[in-house]
């Protein structure tokens, strides 16, 4: 919090706007905090330093960056995410007959069993079966004729 003025923990907000009509005064005026010529110096000789001691610092800059861009996205989504709802915005509705319904219990245990536990939450079996049927869409077809799709054209 380094924009706070030391002591603004105090919440008395009587007669305290003479200080933040300065402040706010100087910030508008383009007034900017200046760096003493130590500063400065340290600066200068840090940016003008040999080109092997520049090379080591962006190489661990870049390092850095790299291992950072690396951590966030290996994590998978079961391990990041807090509840079944995490990074889920959109809702679909699905309307399916009663045979599809009665059969999601022994489904969802079914896959449990697969997946060594005993419990598996509706939602992830649900968009992870969606996601299954997207990348096999050729299944998916072979279901849908073997109902009848398609004979009355």
């Amino acid at each position: 919090m380094g924009g706070m003025k030391k002591g603004s923990g105090d919440l008395s907000f009587e007669d305290d706007s003479k200080g933040n009509e300065e402040t706010d005064a100087k910030s508008q005026s383009g007034e900017a905090p200046t760096a003493t010529p130590e500063q400065d110096a340290d600066t200068t000789s840090t940016g003008s330093s040999d080109s092997d001691n520049t090379g080591s610092v962006t190489d661990a800059s870049s390092e850095t960056e790299s291992d950072s861009a690396e951590e966030s996205p290996t994590y998978p989504y079961f391990v990041r995410r807090s509840n079944v709802g995490d990074e889920r915005d959109t809702r679909l509705e699905i309307h399916v007959r009663d045979d599809v319904a009665d059969t999601e219990t022994e489904f969802l245990n079914n896959l449990a069993e697969e997946l060594g536990t005993t419990d598996v939450a509706k939602t992830d079996a649900r968009e992870y079966a969606l996601v299954l049927a997207h990348e096999r869409p050729e299944l998916v077809a072979e279901l849908m004729q073997e109902d009848g799709y398609g004979e009355l054209d």
